[in-house]
């Protein structure tokens, strides 16, 4: 066998554009399952958020929050990598608060939304005030702005005044209004920092790995590992760091690569 552990972002591709696995898809992953491939979902999402769009025993493991979570399903339990320190938040949404259209403070369960007008009746969607109001662990935090142009130049200057913080540009590749905004998360946590950190625990070698991947936080994880496979949908610049490229999240990309190769 020359790998053993099969892992895959969510949105944009292993969810389709309207948010669901397909049938095909699911069984494919089922089948190496069913083989002793450990099957990983790796995504940005929240526990909650995962729960609303599939079973979540179809996994063996879930890395939420973009890597600040490792969650293990058969146990129903889970570690805690990294948060962002509750006074460092505050300072950011001061900054941001007349900059920001939303600011969005993600825990393991909920998204506090602040400043957001509507919001999308989810019940892991919660509407704030302000930040006084979260009482839980922020694990990453989202910055919508007004004007996108700058999005390059607050990425500097967060990471420039807050040296435990690192940040991404996050695009939904199924999203046809192209959408931007900042993604940040405690230095040092991404995807393949959890994966590394799972596949440690397991005795797994990273070069024994397979991902699928399709946004800028996949680059961490798509390069280091044994095949990383990009989606049709992806990124140019995902693409240019995978190995593989297969076909688009709409049309069964995952699957329809497990079953044309011998992996």
């Amino acid at each position: 066998m020359k790998y053993n552990l099969i892992s895959m972002d969510f949105d944009g591709t292993l969810l389709t554009s309207d948010k669901k696995i397909t049938k095909r898809n699911k069984e494919i992953l089922q089948k190496y399952k069913n083989n002793n491939y450990i099957i990983v979902g790796i995504t940005a999402r929240n526990f909650s958020s995962v729960n609303s769009v599939c079973n979540i025993n179809m996994f063996d493991y879930i890395i939420l929050n973009n890597g600040s979570y490792i969650y293990d399903v058969k146990n129903k339990c889970g570690d805690n990598i990294s948060f962002i320190e509750k006074e460092i938040a505050i300072k950011i949404t001061d900054y941001f608060k007349n900059k920001a259209i939303e600011i969005d403070y993600c825990s393991l369960n909920n998204y506090y939304m602040y400043k957001e007008g509507k919001i999308e009746n989810k019940k892991y969607n919660v509407k704030i005030n302000g930040i006084s109001e979260v009482k839980e662990i922020i694990s990453r935090m989202n910055i919508f702005l007004k004007d996108n142009e700058e999005i390059d130049n607050y990425k500097k200057y967060i990471e420039s005044h807050f040296e435990n913080l690192s940040t991404f540009t996050m695009l939904d590749t199924d999203n046809i209004s192209n959408k931007k905004w900042i993604s940040i998360n405690p230095k040092e946590t991404n995807k393949f920092r959890a994966l590394e950190k799972l596949c440690f625990k397991l005795n797994i070698d990273i070069s024994k790995v397979i991902f699928f991947g399709d946004s800028m936080n996949d680059i961490a994880i798509i390069s280091k590992v044994g095949l990383g496979v990009a989606m049709g949908n992806a990124l140019e610049e995902v693409k240019k760091q995978a190995s593989k490229i297969t076909l688009t999240n709409d049309q069964d990309g995952i699957a329809y690569f497990l079953e044309k190769n011998e992996i």
